[in-house]
């Protein structure tokens, strides 16, 4: 019987890089993204569920970043003609690339995700009494999050 692999690599922030749409995104502090899918007891006879349907599949997540990367980001929305960040429609990679490995243990601990058709669901700014330095934190939506490409 096979078993899951648990001796792939743990990851630090470090190790952490970030490219969305060609651009790297060295002022991002925090990336969080998931797929979820809509799952629904299906009863018959009994107060038991016979089975469970599955429904569609949705992704998302969110990112916070410097202030200066989300300025970036609305200086590329004008640049194409937008209003704001929300207008903006891109790909995000997420790479997680061990340090200090040879050529061959880094192609074989590397991670890469694409998420695909990523949009964002809100902008605005939040800046408060006493803060060294602002953080913008962007939620966004896309089509699919492809693990491992």
């Amino acid at each position: 019987m096979e078993t899951f692999n648990t001796k792939t690599a743990q990851y630090s922030w470090y190790e952490l890089s970030v490219i969305m749409d060609g651009r790297p995104i060295a002022e991002l502090t925090d990336i969080e993204y998931k797929t979820s899918k809509e799952l629904e007891h299906v009863y018959g006879a009994g107060r038991n569920p016979l089975f469970i349907g599955e429904g569609n599949k949705t992704h998302e997540g969110s990112m916070e970043m410097l202030q200066s990367g989300y300025e970036a980001m609305v200086a590329e929305a004008k640049k194409r003609g937008d209003d704001d960040v929300t207008d903006l429609e891109v790909d995000i990679i997420v790479s997680y690339v061990p340090k200090g490995q040879t050529a061959g243990g880094l192609a074989a601990k590397t991670t890469v995700d694409r998420l695909v058709g990523v949009k964002f669901a809100e902008s605005g700014k939040k800046f408060g009494q006493g803060n060294t330095h602002m953080k913008v934190s962007i939620p966004f939506k896309c089509l699919r999050i492809e693990h491992r490409v």
